[in-house]
């Protein structure tokens, strides 16, 4: 998928429920007191500076493709007043052109290897340089068969809004718990991998679209912005209010006993970690 532009803030907004995968995910790494630690894909860096809490001697580094969530990161450190996070630091890095120093004891990645097609190749690749001891840990989405991602490319595929088709997430790049789980034995890792259903409670008039526009929806809306920039329609917001429309049918709201309106929406996710031991066999 090529390159676009994320929203940090909007990203951000549901930082309680995108937090607790991150959470679930690195409490499994069992590992006392690692010296290197890197966060793949750190996003705005909010929950990257959570392992400094856990690891406060490692050196802990966040990376993301992103140039602006990692200026948001480098900001938010930056104007901590305190040394709190002194041993964070985050810097701008394609995942595919990076590899692992040898000293390397963690790599963390939560909700990125979607994005990229082969990322198989590239997690193999740090597998097999990694030093034996050391832990891999990564989340990814497994929503693409619910009706919030799969309606994406329903509306992308009309004639319509066929100028956004390329850029609808399918969830395609997304592998199964079996082959991940072969991934990390074929690289000597004790493999830990499941998967999960968060049931989220959400608020607002259109939480769904809230949410999904953050991640999922955000590489069509900005192809469809692009080409209303150009041209006199208005693709983006009739999207837009189709989008919102099934998303209120297929996730309606309930109303509790206190009157408020909430929306309980599923999104499954899956979760791989491993720890390299080169005597572990099957």
């Amino acid at each position: 998928m090529e390159n676009f532009v994320w929203d940090p803030a909007q990203y951000a907004h549901f930082a309680g429920h995108r937090a607790r995968p991150f959470v679930d995910l690195t409490n499994a790494i069992q590992l006392e007191a690692p010296q290197k630690v890197f966060d793949m894909g750190c996003g705005p860096g909010n929950m990257t500076v959570t392992l400094a809490q856990r690891w406060p001697e490692a050196e802990i580094t966040g990376y993301d493709a992103s140039a602006e969530m990692i200026e948001d990161a480098q900001h938010m450190v930056a104007n901590r007043d305190d040394d709190a996070w002194a041993n964070v630091s985050f810097a701008q890095q394609e995942a595919g052109t990076w590899m692992p120093p040898a000293d390397t004891d963690v790599i963390v990645s939560n909700a990125m290897f979607q994005w990229l097609p082969n990322h198989i190749d590239i997690i193999s690749g740090w597998l097999e340089s990694l030093k034996p001891g050391a832990w891999f840990a990564m989340q990814v989405p497994g929503n693409s068969v619910a009706r919030s991602h799969q309606y994406i490319g329903e509306l992308a595929a009309e004639e319509k809004f066929s100028v956004a088709k390329d850029a609808a997430y399918t969830g395609e790049s997304v592998h199964s718990v079996e082959e991940y789980t072969r991934m990390l034995l074929e690289h000597s890792f004790r493999p830990n991998v499941w998967e999960t259903t968060y049931h989220q409670v959400l608020t607002g008039p259109d939480p769904v679209f809230d949410w999904v526009k953050g991640a999922a929806l955000r590489p069509v809306l900005q192809k469809l912005a692009e080409h209303d920039a150009t041209h006199v329609t208005t693709l983006h917001d009739a999207f837009v209010l189709r989008y919102k429309a099934e998303m209120l049918a297929a996730y309606p709201p309930y109303t509790g006993p206190d009157g408020q309106e909430v929306t309980v929406y599923p999104f499954r996710r899956i979760f791989v970690v491993g720890h390299k031991e080169l005597d572990y066999f099957i």
